[in-house]
């Protein structure tokens, strides 16, 4: 994840499938590091330098990076399907269906962390594709109430003790909902999005 940060997004605007599927990868890996490093290094402070070098820190560091990514991803595709509800099917087990399915391509995509070598992604689609089905039946949220699911996930894997993680999750909220919104001006820039969603509504009206 940390080498392919934004290195493989496209230089110019596209609208395909696999220019997607890579920008929401990208995406995702980018704002899961920012909003770990971030937040772990303003609280380890002085202790930060020497806790980095420590193994034991740097592999609970790099779960929690991992596990971010992985909601980092959903909240990315809720957000586009958000913004472009109008232009989607009603049938909000069509949307579920394919917007289920480009969270698949989007994992696959991604190598995968050696703590879910054995278990693989399962659980996380699993989870999605039930945060899917509540989401498609309610009107779209916005960014910031989307993004809250990643703030969380950040904090329960973040190593530092309960107690902080709990007292600090506002600012972690607010810190990591900055981000997402951020990174939509970013997302419009590489892709385009008006057209992308099209798609998403092709596929999703030629389900039987």
């Amino acid at each position: 994840m940390l080498e392919l940060i934004g290195t493989l997004m496209p230089r110019r605007k596209r609208s395909d499938w696999p220019a997607a599927v890579e920008a929401i990868r990208a995406g995702a890996a980018f704002l899961a590091q920012g909003a770990s490093y971030s937040y772990l290094r303003a609280r380890t402070l002085l202790a930060g330098p020497r806790l980095f070098q420590d193994e034991g820190f740097g592999l609970a560091l790099q779960i929690c990076k991992w596990e971010a990514f992985a909601v980092a991803v959903q909240d990315l595709i809720l957000i586009i399907e958000a913004d472009h509800r109008d232009g989607l099917p009603a049938d909000p087990v069509r949307r579920a269906s394919v917007l289920g399915e480009l969270y698949r391509e989007v994992l696959a995509a991604e190598e995968m962390p050696e703590h879910r070598a054995d278990k693989g992604w399962s659980d996380l689609i699993a989870e999605f594709d039930a945060r899917l089905e509540v989401y498609m039946a309610k009107p779209p949220l916005k960014p910031d109430a989307i993004s809250i699911a990643t703030a969380m996930r950040l904090l329960d894997h973040a190593p530092i003790d309960k107690a902080v993680r709990e007292a600090d999750q506002i600012m972690v909220v607010n810190n990591v909902a900055f981000r997402f919104i951020d990174y939509q001006a970013t997302l419009r820039k590489r892709i385009d999005l008006d057209a992308f969603a099209a798609q998403l509504a092709e596929r999703m009206a030629a389900l039987p």
